[in-house]
């Protein structure tokens, strides 16, 4: 809960003899590769709260699915630096971070970590803990609201020294959050008992009560969005035994939930390819049936051809709720990607929209005629666009209905993520101006297309002022913080 200082020479030793950082691993002798891994104990929000005594609270809660996991083995490698500056300085008085770790409550085994806050080294330990899944749903959000909820339980305002401030909580990222607080996440993952589930905005604003929040936005082209996305797919379809490449037709079907979602592709002969008929003679063949027993909440069905055998015709591809293995019996919503011939398309849709199973849930999504000879023009841009809902403009967005504008920093490198953070901190705090911290980084060699980055993403920002527990902007800015004696070193 704080206290200590945070010594460099001991960052160092400790990054030098240490090899294992980001390799906790639970598991147990005999036990199956689905219970392999593990939140470290340390880390498990169930049934905790994070109090802080330090003077300045600082959260930094890092998005560990599979487009950001190295995010924070960055934010490890850069750790003492961070401290360096902070008490060289003087950005900050005594701060305490708590590390948090966000994934996807729907289907990952370990959606949030949480670390202590501390001021010493063990926050070297605590983020070395951290467990990055890197997994996700593949559907563009996260459990950011999951999140925010627990921090929003957390006694951060420093009201108890009289001054009314606030602590600072940086989440660090580049997906939307659900728009709902589920209460049986809350229930499984934190232990809480709600009455009912939470609007993520109230779980926001009451996090902004404790906390100056702040969105660090590391842009992403819409190509590397699809290449993310896609790779959810190709990996369960792999994990399971699947064939993914080398294919005239593949109908790959995934979903997050324990129901049991089916594939059935119609070919030509009108041989059905389903659970119940799973290899045709016409060479389809279901290679991957999952959630006969609910096992899973990242589920994924695979029927294909493989390259060379799928005859010429027309081919139809439905979805199917065999039955509800949910506690809830709700809609559920799936992907479909579908290679013909090369060529990939991509749909979204939901089953069981008023409880169906079995065939009065067919949910036809494609048909289409295959010709083995025929040669494949350029696939032609669709109006629905099915990856619009992950663009930067739409999460972004989202972001800005719960946070302010002025304090979503966008940037292009994740390299800058610190350096952009720092220079958050001492500008809320008053400490120095933008000029004045870009100087700082000149000073520790950083290069001027960095600083000019950096320069980008804080230039909406200004210092707060602290009447009480109001607080609000400050014009104009203090001038910059006195040196601490000696020059600026690059640590």
């Amino acid at each position: 809960m704080g206290g200590g200082f945070y010594s460099q020479d001991v960052a160092q030793t400790f990054r030098s003899t240490t090899t294992d950082a980001f390799a906790f691993d639970a598991h147990a002798p005999g036990a199956g590769e689905a219970t392999r891994r593990a939140v470290h104990a340390a880390l498990d929000p169930f049934g905790k709260k994070r109090e802080v005594n330090n003077e300045t609270p600082i959260v930094v809660a890092l998005d560990v699915t599979r487009s950001r996991g190295d995010d924070t083995k960055l934010m490890y490698e850069k750790l003492p630096m961070l401290m360096g500056q902070i008490e060289l300085k003087g950005y900050v008085p005594n701060p305490g971070i708590s590390f948090a770790a966000i994934g996807d409550a729907t289907v990952d085994a370990a959606p949030l970590q949480v670390s202590q806050f501390e001021g010493d080294n063990r926050m070297d330990e605590n983020l070395g803990r951290v467990w990055i899944e890197e997994g996700g749903g593949g559907t563009g959000q996260e459990s950011y609201e999951l999140c925010a909820y627990f921090y929003s339980r957390t006694n951060a305002v420093r009201l108890a020294k009289g001054t009314g401030k606030k602590g600072y909580f940086f989440f660090v990222g580049d997906e939307g959050f659900y728009p709902k607080v589920d209460r049986e996440q809350v229930r499984r993952v934190i232990g809480d008992e709600l009455p009912a589930d939470l609007d993520s905005a109230e779980a926001f604003r009451r996090l902004h009560e404790k906390f100056h929040v702040l969105f660090i936005y590391p842009n992403k082209g819409i190509e590397q969005r699809k290449a993310d996305i896609d790779a959810e797919i190709k990996t369960r379809v792999e994990a399971a035994g699947g064939q993914y490449a080398n294919v005239d037709i593949r109908a790959s079907l995934l979903w997050n939930n324990r129901n049991d979602l089916d594939l059935h592709v119609i070919p030509p002969s009108g041989e059905e390819v389903f659970y119940g008929h799973k290899k045709s003679t016409c060479g389809g063949w279901l290679d991957v049936d999952m959630n006969i027993q609910g096992e899973t909440a990242k589920p994924v069905e695979n029927v294909r051809w493989a390259r060379g055998t799928a005859p010429k015709g027309r081919y139809r591809v439905m979805v199917q709720n065999y039955g509800f293995k949910e506690p809830v019996q709700t809609p559920t919503d799936f992907r479909l990607e579908i290679e013909v011939g090369g060529e990939v398309k991509h749909f979204e849709g939901t089953v069981s929209r008023s409880g169906e199973t079995g065939p009065a849930s067919n949910v036809v999504v494609y048909e289409f005629d295959h010709d083995p000879a025929a040669k494949r023009p350029a696939p032609a841009a669709r109006a629905d666009d099915p990856y619009a809902q992950y663009s930067d403009d739409v999460i972004l967005k989202q972001w800005a209905t719960v946070i302010p504008a002025e304090r979503i920093l966008r940037i292009d490198d994740p390299r800058s993520i610190i350096d952009v953070l720092l220079g958050a901190l001492t500008i809320l705090e008053g400490t120095s101006t933008l000029d004045g911290y870009l100087g700082d980084m000149r000073g520790r060699n950083q290069t001027e297309e960095r600083v000019a980055e950096v320069g980008r993403a804080l230039g909406g920002l200004g210092p707060v002022r602290h009447v009480g527990s109001v607080e609000g902007l400050v014009p104009p800015p203090p001038p910059a913080a006195k040196d601490r004696g000696g020059r600026t070193k690059r640590i």
